[in-house]
């Protein structure tokens, strides 16, 4: 049975401060500079602000409400503990990160351990969007690029958006951009069922949140 704790306790337990070392009990952490990207334009964060977090480690202790960013040009977790960034030390399974505080339906599931070509190896935080007989994932990430301004000399260094998606099915990896005819493609095989499924809810293979609840359907037959 998995045990869970209130993040007051995570803290409780997370730091024990002795000739400048950071020990714990159950979960650990290093302090982290935020200022690294001073000279990049732009934020390496997905969100700005800490965001309510669910986290799970390798041995399902959960922490509850742990004020948790992503860093997406890292691809790294931070939690916050008095106004401090910590990098996680301890080996976390799970983060359940809520972007809206006290909205369930927003929440984002990102976890490890999806290999599929060299944009995304196994020790990657990925999205995962579905899990299931057609896993779908989202492999969220920050760059570096270099832009030219008007009247600015030289080059400046700015951070970019990325992502890509992978679908999963019968053991084949697949990055796509979905569309209405992969995503056919991909339910072809339960056609008749989704397509009666689809209508009745009104969905569109076009919106992420529509196709999602086509695929949670899917993998529910």
């Amino acid at each position: 049975m998995q045990k869970i704790f209130l993040s007051i306790l995570f803290f409780g337990l997370t730091f024990f401060v002795n000739s400048q070392a950071y020990m714990a009990d159950v979960v650990t952490g290093k302090p982290y500079t935020l200022g690294i990207y001073n000279e990049i334009r732009g934020s390496a964060f997905l969100f700005d602000d800490w965001k309510p977090t669910h986290v799970t480690d390798k041995d399902g202790i959960i922490f509850l409400n742990v004020p948790v960013r992503f860093d997406a040009y890292a691809n790294k977790f931070l939690f916050n503990h008095r106004d401090t960034a910590y990098e996680f030390i301890t080996v976390v399974k799970e983060f359940e990160l809520f972007p809206s505080r006290g909205d369930t339906t927003t929440k984002m599931v990102f976890k490890k351990g999806f290999a599929a070509d060299d944009k995304l190896t196994a020790d990657k935080w990925v999205q995962v969007l579905a899990e299931g007989k057609i896993t779908v994932i989202k492999y969220i990430r920050k760059t570096q690029q270099e832009i030219s301004e008007y009247n600015v000399p030289g080059k400046i260094n700015v951070f970019a958006d990325n992502m890509t998606y992978f679908f999963i099915k019968n053991g084949t990896t697949v990055s796509q951009r979905p569309s209405p005819k992969f995503l056919q493609e991909l339910l072809s095989d339960r056609w008749t069922l989704m397509d009666a499924f689809m209508k009745q809810h009104a969905l569109s293979l076009r919106i992420e949140d529509n196709y999602l609840k086509a695929i949670n359907y899917y993998n529910s037959l």
